[in-house]
């Protein structure tokens, strides 16, 4: 019998602001600081945990705190989650790219992605002290890290038109080059990329030197 209590013993279950990812995950301000105390530095907009949940949040439903996240213009904080099977690799600042543009990569690279070989996909709570903390999910190697995530990205060529994180890789592709790159090259493979004939996706790869190399739509 396991006789160690429960987290969720010591108090409420019920969700409330302080609780919020979002109140972590956005901006860096008084306000905050006050909700959360020294957990806005430990678990705030560039920590590993709001990288993977923003990442996440926005593949599924691009709204306006997903645009703030994306405006935020700091250079000086690593992408955390590139050797999770999520964003390219490279630093913020190495790479050129503001902590917002790595945002949008970190979310088309969830959004996007079809199949991942050699890993698997593993949970773990948002802040692991709060019960009702909500999952954040990462890609792990097979074998550890001696592993190479081999990622399949593609896209739906009937919606794409109308996906706003595509509006923001294709008005400034060097945030996702290698996204845009694996979207061709897989959808290439399984025969599917005339289908983007006509979109915007598919005149990006038309008038690029590189992809009309390659064949382009």
């Amino acid at each position: 019998m396991n006789n160690y209590r429960r987290i969720s013993d010591f108090g409420s279950n019920m969700t409330s602001e302080v609780n919020d990812p979002l109140t972590y995950c956005l901006n860096n301000q008084m306000d905050q600081r006050f909700l959360h105390g020294g957990h806005a530095d430990t678990m705030g907009q560039y920590s590993r945990s709001c990288q993977l949940y923003m990442s996440e949040y926005c593949a599924n439903k691009w709204d306006m705190a997903c645009e703030v996240a994306a405006g935020n213009l700091e250079k000086s904080y690593p992408n955390q989650v590139a050797g999770l099977g999520l964003g390219p690799a490279g630093g913020v600042a190495c790479r050129g790219l503001t902590a917002g543009e790595e945002l949008v990569a970190n979310t088309a690279a969830r959004k996007y992605l079809h199949k991942m070989h050699g890993a698997q996909l593993k949970y773990e709570p948002f802040d692991p002290t709060v019960p009702t903390s909500p999952m954040i999910s990462y890609w792990a190697g097979d074998c550890g890290t001696a592993c190479q995530m081999v990622p399949e990205f593609t896209v739906n060529p009937q919606t794409i038109d109308k996906d706003p994180v595509m509006d923001k890789l294709l008005a400034r592709p060097i945030i996702g080059i290698n996204i845009l790159t694996n979207i061709y090259n897989t959808m290439k493979r399984y025969g599917t990329l005339g289908q983007l004939k006509g979109t915007k996706l598919g005149n990006f790869y038309n008038h690029n030197r590189y992809f009309q190399v390659k064949g382009g739509v």
